[in-house]
């Protein structure tokens, strides 16, 4: 955690301002109605300690002041509440994907569904290790994303996503008219060797609250190269 918390640049405050809220996330996060979403049909609950050692590294948390009245889960891929975890060539579990769900008190886990933060007070992060798509441009949902040669669309001023600088960090930005925020950005914690991974914060706050809250958390600390 950073000693002292420090505000976000005005260019950084004016570009998330500009922000025109749009459909995407809805679109993208609403449930199915084979599979509707379930947090506990898709995730199983696991301890920080053991997440660490799946993982390889501290799992990105947000400071208990900023997460009042809400509880923490932190999950791996599962079934029906159980890990569902591949083996490395040592024998040992191990995940490239998992997430921290901060949820109502009053919202059971078995209850809980990823669109809830559509519609509640609910924050989670997605945490997954990075593969050879341009983050965080790609975790911005667009129904036309790509050129006729198959490559990202630039962020445009004034839609409804941005990429802007925070701390030498790139960092993706999209709103929706649902009132939530998706911030993405990328770690190499240290002792890994350069290894990777694109995170995703949503969330149900302002762009402007949303990035500040990665940035106060610390959560940029650890990340990968600035916007070019």
């Amino acid at each position: 955690m950073p000693e002292k918390a420090q505000q976000l640049s005005m260019e950084v405050v004016e570009a998330l301002r500009l922000l025109k809220r749009g459909q995407e996330l809805t679109s993208a996060l609403r449930p199915s109605s084979r599979a509707p979403g379930s947090l506990h049909w898709s995730w199983a609950p696991v301890r920080a300690e053991r997440l660490r050692r799946l993982s390889g590294f501290a799992p990105l948390r947000l400071p208990a002041r900023s997460t009042t009245g809400q509880r923490e889960v932190l999950a791996v891929p599962g079934r029906e509440g159980e890990p569902r975890l591949v083996v490395d060539q040592d024998g040992q579990a191990v995940t490239s994907l998992f997430a921290v769900f901060y949820l109502p008190q009053h919202l059971h886990w078995r209850q809980a569904r990823t669109s809830s933060v559509l519609r509640a007070d609910v924050t989670a992060i997605y945490v997954q290790e990075a593969d050879d798509r341009p983050w965080p441009l790609s975790m911005i949902h667009r129904r036309h994303n790509l050129d006729a040669d198959g490559l990202p669309v630039p962020v445009k001023a004034g839609g409804d996503c941005v990429v802007v600088e925070v701390g030498g960090t790139a960092v993706g930005v999209q709103a929706d008219l649902s009132g939530a925020v998706s911030v993405g950005w990328s770690v190499s914690p240290t002792g890994q060797d350069g290894r990777r991974w694109n995170v995703t914060l949503l969330t149900r706050r302002s762009a402007v609250d949303a990035v500040q809250l990665v940035q106060d958390a610390g959560l940029l600390s650890s990340a990968s190269s600035p916007v070019d």
